[in-house]
């Protein structure tokens, strides 16, 4: 394999570099350089040791992670298939995602078991994303804030099959979805921290009081803020509230106008921070389809418009992807293309513990998504390997 000069682009790093180059080295980026630096290493650089990448003015940006996924392509995870999984892998690369966790939905102890079998066996494909472990959202949630979760699997949080999980995926196990008020939670929020499992707050009718009790036994993380938790009141500011007055928390966001409105948007990047806030899809076996009905684990869901929804009106996931909700932040919200990928990309890395990843910086994995001007992807790259190309 050759090392890559991936030149002639906007360069997406702590700061944008007009016309920049980045060079890597096997898995990892050597340099990144300005123009008349890119220029002189793109004169020395043998064709026998460097494959030289025109980026053609567009996007050379970090490689998206998606921490929150269901599906897409007409597959999700609670298929229980490694076929599954390979789809949704290759699927998200030509969509410049470069790894991902599937998630779960409530399902039933043997179905959710299964399924984390067939995820610990799983290995990546060479043409696909990476897996990178597991969400596991739900089944210890609120009946109330259900949303789009299987009613009748909901459960008090039980340490036994937790530990049944872990023994199943081990470091595997990235993520998981409670609720702070549900029975059991607490202790296994602990639990689960002992373990370096990243514990989030979501499908929850917590009070303020009760969501600041789960975060102070190790909560970090927040599932698709807004959607699916208690609302703020100026008298019981509720889980939304806990979110927003509380420093280092990352809050998911689905960024399609239709979960979230912008206005609620641009409180939450006020209230957490652009380091703070983390793009994800939630998407669906629809993704990447037309209209039509499919399914989101045991239930049916309505994709009408592209938005999802089971038959009594409530979302059910979307049918997006992060390319899209990072152009919907600088395109509808205003947001700076350098905060904008940080959320698709630095920030999910860092909320699951993944260390050098996710950003363009000397040292860190080769992880890169090349885009036209207008947010089309061209070549997805991991580990410094091209695994898609539109051309």
């Amino acid at each position: 394999m050759k090392h890559l000069l991936i030149t002639n682009g906007t360069v997406v790093t702590d700061e944008l570099v007009a016309r920049g180059t980045v060079v890597t080295i096997g898995d990892r980026i050597m340099l990144v350089a300005g123009e008349e630096e890119g220029r002189r290493i793109l004169e020395a650089a043998s064709p026998h040791v460097f494959q030289v990448i025109d980026a053609q003015g567009g996007w050379i940006a970090p490689g998206l992670i998606d921490v929150h996924m269901h599906g897409c392509a007409g597959v999700e995870l609670m298929d229980g298939t490694t076929e599954a999984l390979q789809t949704m892998a290759r699927f998200l690369a030509q969509h410049g995602t470069v790894g991902f966790l599937p998630s779960t939905v409530t399902a039933a102890e043997d179905k959710t078991r299964s399924v984390c079998q067939v995820v610990a066996a799983y290995e990546d494909t060479a043409e696909g994303a990476e897996l990178l472990g597991l969400h596991l959202e739900g089944p210890y949630i609120s009946e109330q804030y259900k949303g789009a979760q299987y009613g009748p699997a909901i459960r008090q949080a039980d340490l036994r099959e937790l530990e049944e999980l872990y023994s199943i995926l081990g470091s595997k196990l990235k993520l998981v979805t409670l609720a702070p008020e549900v029975p059991g939670s607490l202790e296994a929020v602990a639990w689960l921290k002992a373990r370096g499992v990243t514990v989030s707050m979501g499908h929850t009718d917590a009070t303020y009081e009760q969501a600041l009790a789960g975060i102070e036994r190790g909560i970090t993380h927040v599932t698709h803020t807004f959607n699916g938790m208690r609302g703020l009141h100026h008298r019981e500011p509720g889980a939304v509230g806990a979110v927003l007055a509380t420093p280092g928390l990352f809050a998911e966001l689905i960024a399609d106008f239709v979960h979230v409105h912008p206005g609620a948007i641009k409180v939450l990047l006020r209230s957490v921070g652009t380091e703070h806030v983390v793009l994800v899809s939630d998407s669906v076996q629809a993704t990447g389809l037309p209209d039509g009905e499919y399914v989101l684990g045991d239930n049916k869901i309505f994709v009408r418009d592209g938005a999802a929804r089971l038959a009594e009106g409530n979302l059910a996931g979307s049918t997006l992807t992060l390319r899209r909700a990072v152009r919907n932040m600088i395109e509808g919200i205003g947001v700076d293309p350098v905060d904008a990928f940080r959320m698709a990309s630095l920030n999910p890395a860092r909320t699951i513990g993944l260390a050098y990843r996710g950003w363009i910086k000397e040292g860190y994995k080769a992880d890169f998504v090349l885009l036209t001007p207008d947010f089309e992807v061209q070549k997805t790259i991991i580990s410094g390997r091209i695994v898609y190309s539109a051309d």
